[in-house]
Order: C-alpha cells, then structure tokens, then sequence
C-alpha cells in the first residue's frame, strides 16, 4: 500500500488499478487531495519568496538612490564607499531590532498600559 500511495505522487507507474467503483473512488479522491496539497504547498513558497523578494527591493532601492545622490553630487570615491558601507550596516542592524514603530498594536493601547510598557523598556536603562 506504501509503493501504491507513493505511485499516486509521482509519475512512476504500478500494476496494481482500482477493480471496482469503490477503488476508483478512493484513487481519484487521493489524487484529488494530493494536487490540492501540492498547489498549497508551492502557493506558500511562492508567497514566501515574493515576500522576501519584495523586502530586499526596498533596501536595494534605498541603497541604490544614495548611490545615485553621491554620484550626482561628484562625492570622491573613498567617501563615497564609507558611506555605503556604513548606510549598509546601520540598515542591517534596524532590520535585526524590532522599533516601536514597527509594531502596529502598540498604537491601540491605552494610555496606562503604555506607560507601563515604555517604564518596563526603559527600566535597564534607568
């Protein structure tokens, strides 16, 4: 049963067919299944990778209109690779930090429960 339900996912073939109704009922349902979890299964990496691609677009473009800023204002060569670089690193450690701002529920909440939340993040700085 193993070499038949592994038959039914890939192009391999096998000699074993449905004899019935019933069998013919049961391959077409697990066929049926297995193509909507398959298309499930790519749709998800497909919107995971979109995701990705669309996040990395947005710190290239940024990169790439102060590229254009530096060359547009003749900035020297050593100058300019400073500040790449540093505008590369700063971007990569915002990316690792969870701002404030980047978390839209916080907006909601109430005046007291936001001062307690700002008096607990700024404690150990305290």
């Amino acid at each position: 049963s193993l070499h038949w339900s592994l038959t039914q996912f890939t192009p391999a073939s096998m000699e074993v067919q449905p004899r019935n109704v019933h069998e013919r009922a049961f391959a077409v349902s697990v066929l049926m299944f297995a193509m909507t979890v398959f298309s499930s299964f790519v749709s998800s990496i497909t919107a995971s990778m979109t995701q990705l691609r669309n996040m990395h677009a947005i710190f290239d473009k940024n990169l790439s209109l102060l590229r254009r800023y530096l060359r547009a204002h003749s900035i020297s060569a050593q100058l300019s690779i400073r500040i790449l670089r540093y505008s590369e690193y700063k971007l990569s450690l915002r990316k690792q930090e969870i701002q404030e701002s980047d978390v839209n529920l916080l907006r909601i909440l109430s005046a007291p429960l936001r001062m307690d939340l700002v008096h607990e993040t700024l404690e150990p700085v305290l």
